[in-house]
């Protein structure tokens, strides 16, 4: 008995089903064969890690911020971002290549590689503090922004992109000195108040940077663990 000739039948249905399927009488059906079959999402690019990393570190604290309440607190921390931002952008080097973390009222950069002691103390600090003059002189008496920033230098390590190493707790420890507290409070007309480690100020005093070791004062840093030398000056 002569069996009946196939036909090829094309179907469209809905779903993301594919493939060809014997249907009713020896008929080949292929569904949705137009349907591209969607691929895969990318596995997010995440950064290597890193071990025994020479950087420059800042991290930043605004003053008094617990005095705000949550619509402040939004404001402060969105204002300081912009702030911070500014000062990357002044260097020249693509943002990707910065790392940030948010410390709630206040944030740490791990500069790249390739960012020197002397271009954050000459460039970044000096950026971010006249965009911190910029936004005050804007901005109402409660949405001013007064910032301590203490910078260090020495190995860090990053891991599953995460950085850690004691030259960022010790520029933690530098930016709580009771001193540049007081400073910064007592100062009307500053908006920043920069504190460097032992490290930085050898830079300082080799006479690489515009501001020189007459331009700091020393502050003897005791915070917890830590008892140091600061060296600190006003913008």
């Amino acid at each position: 008995m002569q069996g009946r000739p196939q036909r090829d039948v094309r179907v469209k249905i809905g779903g993301d089903v594919h493939g060809p399927v014997v249907a009713g009488d020896g008929n080949v059906t292929h569904l949705n064969t137009s349907t591209p079959v969607p691929s895969a999402a990318p596995e997010p690019v995440r950064p290597a890690d890193l071990r025994a990393a020479y950087r420059t570190v800042v991290t930043t604290d605004v003053q008094k911020s617990s005095c705000r309440n949550n619509v402040g607190q939004r404001h402060l921390r969105r204002a300081l971002a912009e702030c911070v931002l500014a000062g990357t952008a002044a260097l020249g080097v693509p943002q990707d290549f910065f790392d940030m973390s948010d410390r709630g009222d206040g944030l740490t950069v791990v500069m790249p590689e390739a960012v020197t002691v002397v271009d954050v103390l000459d460039t970044f600090v000096e950026a971010v503090a006249k965009a911190l003059r910029e936004h005050n002189q804007a901005a109402s008496d409660a949405y001013r922004i007064d910032l301590r920033a203490a910078v260090h230098v020495g190995y860090v390590d990053r891991v599953g992109g995460q950085w850690s190493g004691t030259p960022l707790v010790h520029a933690a420890r530098l930016v709580d000195a009771a001193e540049l507290k007081h400073a910064l409070g007592e100062d009307g007309g500053a908006c920043l108040a920069l504190v460097v480690s032992d490290a930085v100020k050898h830079v300082v005093d080799e006479g690489y940077c515009r501001t020189g070791p007459t331009g700091y004062r020393h502050a003897a840093v005791v915070v917890k663990e830590t008892s140091c030398d600061g060296w600190w000056r006003l913008l």
